[in-house]
This record gives structure tokens, C-alpha cells and sequence, in this order.
């Protein structure tokens, strides 16, 4: 059976609020991606909301739902932001 790496999850904005945490630790499957994790998060906090709703982000690089992850990367999910002057 193969190793699960570890990754370091940052949740910001509306997403930190539904997760109830800003930061965490997850163990995922080596070959996992972006998606997967996201998915693995949603099971565990069922209040984020789809992959249409958020944007991922590994070692501070936005990044697209495919990409792989590593061992002992960051990964952060924000949410689009809104608001500003009119």
C-alpha cells in the first residue's frame, strides 16, 4: 500500500467560515490532485461548496483542479471575491 503524503490546507474568506478552521492538515493519497483533495475536504466540512464556487491555489500559485499535489505542499481554496466601490 502506498504512503499518503501530507499537505497543509489554508481555507480564506467565506470558505475559512463554512470549514469552521483557517488552516489544517490532510493526508492524501500519492497521485491525488488538486480536485481530490477538494473532494476529501468536501467530505469533511459538507458545508464548502462545489469546485464552480472556489479557486485553488498550491505553494501560493493559483493552480487548476488536474494538477497534482505533493508531499508537503500548500494548498488554499478562496472564493471569488466580490464587493467594491460603484
Amino acid at each position: 500500500m502506498a504512503v499518503a503524503i501530507a499537505v497543509k490546507i489554508r481555507f480564506f474568506a467565506r470558505l475559512r467560515e463554512l470549514a469552521g478552521v483557517e488552516n489544517e492538515a490532510l493526508q492524501v493519497a500519492p497521485g491525488s490532485t488538486l480536485r481530490d483533495v477538494y473532494a476529501a475536504l468536501r467530505d469533511r466540512h459538507g458545508a464548502l461548496p462545489s469546485l464552480e464556487g472556489v479557486r485553488g491555489a498550491v505553494n501560493q500559485e493559483f493552480a487548476g483542479w488536474d494538477d497534482p499535489i505533493s508531499n508537503g505542499d500548500e494548498v488554499a481554496f478562496i472564493p471569488p471575491v466580490s464587493g467594491g466601490a460603484r
